[in-house]
């Protein structure tokens, strides 16, 4: 999953200080990395504007689909109200800017560059690209589509669109979000079973 602040130039020469808009982007980021947390994904970096994210199976459980969809919802209700809350740290408050998602599914590899983790592969390409869907929306790349329709897609609204890629043209996307309907998504199986140890203890 990769997280874009559309439009991030613009609203940085809006801002009253460089101080004020580093205090949007820091705490904004620090809520987006909380909910991935929450959400059980692995939070892998900060990215200038945006951030980057991974819900690995073993790790975010069989609902792992559903969960970074929800996540995804999340983090566009958090830009919303920081955006709300910080207009004063900004000369003119634009209406058109948020949160860019993209989510893509498939084989990435964990390698190490200048001393740190991070994931690497085609579904990173990918969703990097999605993340430029207008704010406010979340757009998955096919593999991504089929595993979301496969586990979760009875809790999902899922519109086909198109998105335009530099040196690719019009690619298919699918614009998604929850719907109202209620789940419960179950526990990673490594959190019950370190729960059922501490039970027996």
């Amino acid at each position: 999953m990769a997280v874009d602040i559309r439009r991030s130039t613009e609203l940085m020469l809006k801002a009253r200080t460089p101080e004020e808009f580093s205090l949007f982007i820091t705490t904004l980021c620090e809520d987006l990395k909380e909910i991935i947390l929450d959400g059980y994904g692995v939070f892998d970096k900060f990215t200038g504007d945006g951030v980057l994210a991974f819900f690995p199976d073993f790790y975010s459980g069989d609902d792992a689909a559903y969960r970074i969809v929800s996540v995804a919802d999340k983090c566009h209700a958090s830009f919303e109200r920081h955006y709300h809350a910080f207009r004063k740290s900004f000369n003119s408050v634009l209406t058109d800017v948020g949160l860019g998602i993209g989510i893509d599914f498939g084989l990435v590899h964990l390698v190490n560059i200048a001393g740190g983790l991070t994931v690497v592969g085609v579904p990173v390409v990918y969703a990097c690209r999605l993340s430029g869907a207008p704010s406010g929306n979340t757009f998955l790349n096919q593999p991504a589509y089929e595993q979301v329709m496969e586990k979760s897609g009875q809790f999902c609204f899922i519109d086909e669109t198109n998105l335009e890629i530099k040196h690719e043209g019009k690619m298919l996307a699918y614009d998604v979000r929850l719907n109202a309907r209620s789940f419960a998504p179950e526990e990673p199986s490594w959190l019950r079973e370190q729960n059922g140890k501490h039970e027996m203890k």
